[in-house]
């Protein structure tokens, strides 16, 4: 079944794709956008580190690169979760 992450989606294009690191572009992220939102990307975020997404749309959303760079796209989902909880919200 594929899930449709608006907001994971929402963050690539506006923080993920900057040329920034992931890193750094989820810091931005968290210290920019509301609480929900920060709320919302952790859920989506966690759902993907569960397994729970279609590999050919995370190839497109995500792009094969990160997966390259993590393993896999749960591993890059698991880092995002890591690199957040040292952060508000």
């Amino acid at each position: 079944m594929s899930q449709y992450y608006n907001e994971v989606v929402y963050w690539m294009q506006h923080y993920g794709n900057t040329g920034a690191p992931d890193k750094q572009a989820i810091e931005t992220f968290v210290e920019v956008e509301t609480d929900e939102k920060v709320r919302s990307l952790r859920g989506q975020l966690y759902a993907i580190s569960q397994g729970k997404f279609s590999e050919p749309q995370m190839d497109k959303t995500i792009g094969k690169a990160r997966k390259l760079r993590h393993g896999s796209y749960d591993g890059w989902a698991k880092v995002m979760l890591l690199w957040m909880s040292g952060l508000r919200g």
